[in-house]
């Protein structure tokens, strides 16, 4: 499986095997793939220097070393990212988390942020501290993702997971040093207001499908980074959160709908949220009542 899936070979299993077991999960995402693995023996696995982004992340155990440019431990504060030959010792019950997906996409995601074509290919440096603000974030980005994949219980996956994705590789390309990082940390310019109702328009009449950064860069022929510093300095949100505010508003219409017999987990899967207690959540904190109260406002309603 690894040697299909990854192109990767296992080099040595401590013991005889007798008592080896491993447990794997796997979910394709818009961008890469999302990866859960459980051993329960220390296994050494070669992976190959190629074009693929693999991100680890600690799950459980005692975890493993990366060993390729250096050696470096994956632990509970330390992801590892590499696309460099590797050879990697996991630990007996050391189970893992790995995102990974082509670097070309996450070029495209860094071109997009900065409104123009790399200069050069992106090499990421290894150890990424989850410690730090920006790699808490990136380690709360992922824990968000694992929950919307979970709750998706082998359903369509929500637009909420792609959208995860994308908030989970620009914090990623924040968090971690590389050789583009710098034109990242500029100062960004202003957007147009043309430019801005542009992309509104654009989400208003998308809202309930993904909203990726490349397309309100190709709508608005602007940067995302000058396009969400307008967006934040005119309009006082992001893009995304103008998403989140406008989806939520389609929610409510649905909610309060007569005509419709529908649960609150119904739509939080049509309005783009993939979990309904966060759905609940956020319903609440915008309108001050959680959305199973106005469900059971309408049933109320309906039988009188």
């Amino acid at each position: 499986m690894l040697q299909a899936n990854n192109g990767a070979s296992v080099l040595q299993v401590e013991g005889d095997g007798r008592n080896l077991s491993v447990i794997g999960n796997h979910c394709f995402l818009p961008h890469g793939e999302l990866w859960f693995s459980h051993s329960t023996e220390k296994v050494t696995v070669d992976y190959p220097d190629d074009d693929i982004l693999r991100v680890r992340f600690w799950h459980s155990g005692s975890g493993a070393t990366c060993r390729g440019r250096s050696s470096l431990q994956v632990t509970q504060g330390q992801a590892i990212a590499s696309t460099a030959a590797a050879e990697v010792d996991f630990e007996a019950d050391f189970g893992q988390i790995c995102w990974r997906a082509a670097r070309e996409r996450i070029e495209q995601k860094a071109a997009a942020l900065m409104g123009r074509p790399l200069r050069t290919a992106l090499n990421f440096e290894t150890a990424i501290d989850l410690t730090g603000a920006a790699g808490s974030t990136l380690a709360s980005i992922m824990s968000c993702m694992l929950n919307v994949a979970d709750n998706a219980n082998g359903l369509p996956l929500p637009t909420a997971l792609g959208e995860l994705e994308q908030a989970f590789i620009v914090g990623l390309l924040s968090a971690v040093t590389h050789d583009n990082r710098s034109l990242l940390d500029r100062p960004a310019g202003s957007a147009a207001p043309w430019q801005l109702r542009r992309a509104e328009g654009f989400i208003e009449a998308n809202w309930d499908k993904p909203i990726r950064i490349e397309d309100l860069v190709d709508v608005t022929g602007t940067s995302a980074r000058s396009l969400f510093r307008t967006f934040k300095e005119t309009r006082g949100c992001t893009p995304l959160e103008f998403v989140r505010s406008l989806r939520l508003e389609h929610a409510r219409r649905m909610l309060e709908d007569r005509d419709k017999d529908t649960t609150v987990t119904d739509v939080a899967n049509a309005s783009g949220f993939g979990d309904p207690g966060h759905f609940a959540k956020e319903f609440q904190r915008a309108f001050g009542e959680r959305p199973s109260t106005i469900l059971a406002r309408k049933r109320v309603m309906v039988a009188a």
